[in-house]
């Protein structure tokens, strides 16, 4: 029955998904060596692997219209923010910015031009992902872009990487306990039930220090007495 249950988790799934593509498909040596990348095993403490916590700036949520305007991102490494390894790279744009995401995000035209082009962009955060999972509040906006540039620009269909959603998270562990449906899971107000300081939203890299942050929090309220498997992260994180 273990053996049975081991075999179906989430995790085991995303390791077989992985040996499976990349046995059947092309892949370029940078995804190559992305997906080739060991995954935790399911006992594996969460503070023992390594993390990269992704944010993005768009035009909007639709990954085949909208456009990534900046990309955030810092590490998470020995259960600390690895402030050092933090990087914000604007993204050149050809297209002009629409108005009401200049209004949220605070990103002008100006501010795009000297960025960098999202094939240098995607390359950087794909090297420096290497050998981590990838972390992200509401993850399917960040996944659903980085699909659809790798689509659009080698023509593969979604890698098997790891991903962790603190969102799904949290919603996970707000159901456990009330099974209310309707709480308010933005990245401000779940910090504010941690009480993690308030940070300026809308900014990539602040944002991703955010759920860096959020990620630890949520860890030590899965058990507040012992550590938590990254397993048992991953579960919730479905």
């Amino acid at each position: 029955m273990k053996a049975l249950l081991t075999y179906f988790h989430p995790l085991e799934g995303i390791k077989r998904k992985r040996k499976k593509y990349i046995n059947t498909v092309n892949l370029p040596k940078m995804l190559r060596c992305l997906v080739e990348e060991p995954c935790p095993e399911i006992h594996d403490l969460a503070k023992n692997s390594n993390y990269i916590v992704l944010d993005l700036e768009t035009t909007g949520l639709d990954s085949e219209s909208d456009l990534i305007l900046s990309m955030g991102w810092v590490d998470v490494i020995n259960n600390k923010i690895d402030l050092a390894s933090a990087q914000h790279l604007y993204l050149t744009n050809d297209s002009q910015i629409k108005p009401e995401t200049v209004i949220i995000n605070h990103i002008t035209p100006q501010m795009l031009e000297k960025g960098a082009s999202i094939h240098d962009a995607m390359a950087t955060f794909f090297e420096a992902a290497k050998g981590k999972v990838i972390v992200a509040h509401a993850c399917v906006m960040e996944r659903n872009f980085i699909n659809h540039y790798l689509f659009q620009t080698y023509g593969l269909r979604e890698l098997p990487l790891l991903w962790l959603d603190t969102l799904c998270i949290e919603k996970k562990l707000a159901n456990a306990i009330s099974n209310h449906e309707d709480i308010d899971l933005t990245l401000s107000v779940t910090r504010s039930r941690y009480g993690l300081p308030e940070y300026n939203a809308h900014n990539a890299l602040a944002d991703a220090v955010s759920t860096a942050e959020l990620l630890l929090a949520q860890q030590k309220r899965v058990t507040p007495n012992s550590n938590v498997s990254i397993g048992l992260m991953y579960k919730l994180s479905m």
